[in-house]
């Protein structure tokens, strides 16, 4: 039988001609030999491989699971699958997952990376590949889902003010980063809305994992005048100023106030049980979702990125500072 005519009665092929008879034959041959189709086969052969990339700088970071799962759950609704790369924030790593998947596999591609942004955002935009970027933003693109890291972190710094701090540092994410950036901004524009003067030593820029945070401590803790709260980057960091902060004796919240960012799921359980500010990680995986779907069904409109709300959850790790 000619192997074409199977292959379009596998597919459904509503033009072809065959008889009632010769269909029956070929699904009853493929039932007793237990085929199934290829699917990745059969969408290159229709130029959809249903395939979409999503890459991701640390997959050990507890950011990354709700949001990969609200990702997966809107692709794989719409017939897509989901394949993940983790760059471990490295330039090289990441160029050759992209390239990987562009040229082979994907119809689009979500990235959460941030290390050589710049190059692949100019890169695909020249190639006309259809991504969104996830969590980060960046001038030459709308296509992005983020929340307001300024206004956020602003708005946890004002918190901590209104508790009675004056001394409030700050552990940065890496200021390559438009995270590390913009969340540096709203700590300084919170410590300029009560007329705090801005310290450098009060500042130590770190990388969003948990030994930054730990070695940030260690040096605040041997100022003269050391910090009474800390504004951390997000909840590694915080993590790890709060494990510094337990085997040098410095009491918290007592002697330090600290919050996260991101209200990723050990902030309630750890002791104290973390103050921090909440992205909707779940949500921001769904909308970044739905966004590549767009681009790729021509639905998105252009220069219209997507802000999502955030929420500062207080806990215990926050309290006024002794006098």
């Amino acid at each position: 039988m000619d192997p074409s005519t199977v292959s379009r009665v596998l597919n459904g092929d509503a033009t072809l001609v065959v008889k009632d008879e010769t269909r029956q034959r070929i699904l009853d041959a493929v039932e007793q030999m237990q085929y199934v189709p290829n699917a990745m086969a059969r969408g290159l052969r229709r130029q959809r491989s249903q395939m979409i990339g999503l890459l991701v700088p640390d997959i050990a970071n507890p950011f990354f699971p709700q949001l990969i799962l609200g990702a997966e759950r809107v692709f794989s609704e719409a017939g897509f699958r989901l394949l993940l790369g983790n760059t471990d924030e490295d330039a090289e790593k990441e160029r050759s997952y992209v390239e990987l998947l562009r040229s082979n596999v994907v119809e689009g591609l979500m990235l959460a990376t941030a290390f050589s942004q710049d190059e692949t955002v100019e890169e695909l935009s020249r190639l006309g590949v259809p991504f969104v970027l996830v969590n980060r933003a960046h001038s030459g693109t709308s296509n992005y889902v983020i929340v307001n890291d300024r206004v956020a972190t602003r708005g946890a710094v004002e918190y901590l003010i209104g508790l009675g701090h004056r001394r409030i540092a700050h552990v940065s994410g890496p200021l390559y980063t438009e995270t590390g950036l913009s969340r540096l901004r709203g700590y300084r524009e919170g410590l300029l809305s009560a007329q705090i003067e801005y310290r450098d030593e009060y500042v130590v820029e770190g990388d969003f994992k948990e030994a930054s945070g730990a070695r940030a401590i260690e040096r605040l803790w041997q100022l003269p005048d050391p910090p009474t709260a800390l504004m951390a980057a997000n909840d590694l960091t915080a993590l790890g100023a709060l494990e510094a902060c337990r085997r040098l004796g410095v009491r918290v919240p007592e002697q330090l106030s600290i919050i996260g960012f991101n209200d990723v799921p050990f902030c309630g359980m750890v002791t104290p049980s973390l103050t921090t500010v909440r992205v909707p990680l779940l949500e921001m995986g769904m909308a970044s979702a739905r966004r590549l779907l767009d681009l790729l069904e021509g639905r998105a409109t252009p220069g219209t990125p997507i802000v999502l709300d955030t929420e500062l959850v207080v806990r215990n790790s926050t309290v006024p500072p002794e006098r």
